[in-house]
């Protein structure tokens, strides 16, 4: 006769407090692979703070194994598993048997847009997503700080400030203005240019150093630094690239190229050992000019819309 058949031979349960040092020991794991890759990470993290980080979050559920977990949490509209919800060991095809677990509650809660983030180093795991009909959406970068030289742009720089919050914000919506056309379709709501400058004059401006680009006596261009809190993916002594922009007339001239190359002089000089940024995939301009930069991926934001 033949015995009982095993429904879930992977061990696979709902996750649960109780499993939240059995998965930081995992994420820990993952993050030591991670590093042999990318040496510029953090050294030092608060793995189990990661983890309850995804699960604190109101809405957040997932599953774990003895191999692996997946936390996924509600995200601006979508459900996303972020970058301390996820990890295997072992066998990455396993991932594929954490999600088809987890993702049925969230799909029956009526969360069809999914996205995960993953250890861009980790190809197996990448291609297991890839196996889900996931599809690479958006990038993490990093990369070292130097004692860069100065790009000749034509252009003038200088640290902006108050005064230039009303070009910032132009700048910012036409950054956005270009994400719209193919292949990006970006659907983020455009704001007016006085919604946007009045959020540039409410939020607290002492994490960030802005710098503008000048041309004949006008602003063409700027770069905007964050001092994002260190995480898993940043590291302390880091300073974030958060945003930069070029007027469309500008743009191919060099505004670009010399703005970063100001800003990542500025970090060296002021002590910043590591710069990251992000970008979408689908916007070639930023696909193509950052990595040029020296900018290295560290992690892939991977999506699924159902159906």
């Amino acid at each position: 006769m033949y015995g009982p058949v095993n429904s879930n031979p992977a061990g696979i349960v709902p996750f649960a407090e109780k499993h939240l040092d059995a998965a930081a020991e995992m994420l820990a794991a993952r993050h030591a692979r991670h590093r042999e890759a990318e040496p510029l990470l953090p050294a030092e993290v608060d793995f189990r703070a990661q983890v309850e980080s995804e699960w604190s979050v109101e809405g957040a559920s997932g599953v774990i194994s003895p191999h692996g977990y997946l936390l996924g949490r509600p995200a601006h509209g979508w459900f996303t598993v972020g970058i301390g919800g996820h990890a295997v060991d072992g066998d990455r095809e396993h991932a594929r048997d954490l999600y088809a677990a987890a993702a049925q509650r969230w799909v029956d809660a009526g969360r069809t847009q999914h996205a995960i983030y993953l250890p861009s180093s980790d190809e197996p795991l990448v291609d297991a997503w890839f196996r889900l009909s996931f599809g690479a959406s958006g990038v993490f970068a990093m990369r070292e700080t130097a004692s860069e030289e100065p790009f000749d742009g034509d252009v003038t720089m200088r640290p902006g400030g108050p005064d230039d919050f009303g070009t910032a914000a132009r700048l910012e919506i036409a950054m956005h203005e270009a994400m719209e056309p193919p292949p990006s379709f970006s659907d983020i709501p455009l704001k007016s240019p006085e919604e946007t400058e009045a959020e540039w004059r409410e939020d607290d401006f002492s994490p960030y150093e802005l710098f503008v680009a000048e041309r004949d006596g006008g602003v063409v261009g700027h770069l905007l630094l964050y001092r994002r809190p260190h995480d898993l993916r940043v590291p302390a002594g880091s300073i974030d690239l958060a945003q930069a922009s070029t007027y469309p007339d500008a743009r191919g001239t060099g505004v670009g190229r010399a703005l970063t190359a100001h800003g990542i002089r500025w970090a060296y000089e002021n002590g910043y050992t590591a710069m990251t940024t992000d970008w979408r995939m689908t916007n070639l301009w930023a696909s193509r000019f950052w990595p040029k930069r020296g900018f290295r991926t560290t992690f892939l934001r991977l999506y699924r819309s159902i159906p």
